[in-house]
């Protein structure tokens, strides 16, 4: 099925997906390994790394891959968020088609992946990933620097907002968020990791650059909600 309306070079998007029928989608932290992989290593302008060759026969690891001199990205990723139905990822397209080649690599990469190793057949995610177009000073996308990693507190927290205005549990619920692994989150904390190569926050509005900032919105999203 095609899109009523290319991606547009320069522009961002929120995109996002989620299992057929709201399948879990990553069983095991294995599977979350391999799709951060996928971020990085399907996000070039040449042909994908094989995973499984990296992995299997050159025998480098989860760190040694996201170090990988890949060239320059089809997408900028500014933030991203894995769940264990779904996923949310904000992106700017860089090169003409970029967000199409990029999501395509990245969802069958991870749907073969996925199929061999829990012997499954047939489709994987909901159908066409889903996805929005956000003007930069769009206060939307402000909102997204805050929804996209709050998203986690539903895991364990599913009446979070409920806490949070009964028992005033801000501190108790960000240390969950900051400890999460599976989000660009502890990126914008300042956290020395390796997943910290998947964003390019220098081709986001600036206030990305400004850990500080971000930490307050994503405080203030659910504070004030």
């Amino acid at each position: 099925m095609l899109r009523k309306d290319p991606f547009i070079t320069s522009e961002y998007y929120h995109i996002y997906n989620r299992g057929i029928d709201k399948r879990i989608i990553f069983k095991s932290h294995k599977d979350y390994e391999r799709f951060i992989m996928l971020l990085y290593v399907s996000n070039t302008q040449t042909e994908s790394f094989r995973l499984d060759n990296l992995i299997n026969q050159q025998h480098k690891t989860f760190d040694e891959i996201l170090i990988l001199d890949k060239g320059e990205p089809i997408v900028s990723i500014g933030t991203w968020c894995l769940m264990p139905n779904h996923f949310h990822l904000l992106v700017r397209q860089e090169v003409d088609g970029g967000i199409t080649k990029f999501m395509r690599k990245l969802g069958v990469g991870y749907s073969m992946f996925f199929n061999i190793k829990y012997q499954r057949t047939g489709s994987l995610f909901g159908g066409l990933f889903k996805s929005k177009l956000i003007g930069v000073d769009d206060n939307y996308m402000r909102q997204l620097f805050g929804y996209i990693h709050i998203n986690p507190l539903e895991i364990k927290f599913p009446k979070w907002k409920e806490q949070i205005k009964q028992v005033k549990q801000e501190r108790f619920l960000l240390n969950f968020l900051e400890s999460y692994p599976y989000s660009s989150y502890q990126d914008y904390l300042g956290n020395d990791r390796v997943e910290k190569n998947i964003i390019k926050r220098e081709n986001f509005p600036e206030y990305f650059e400004n850990s500080q900032s971000f930490k307050d919105f994503v405080e203030n999203y659910f504070i004030d909600d």
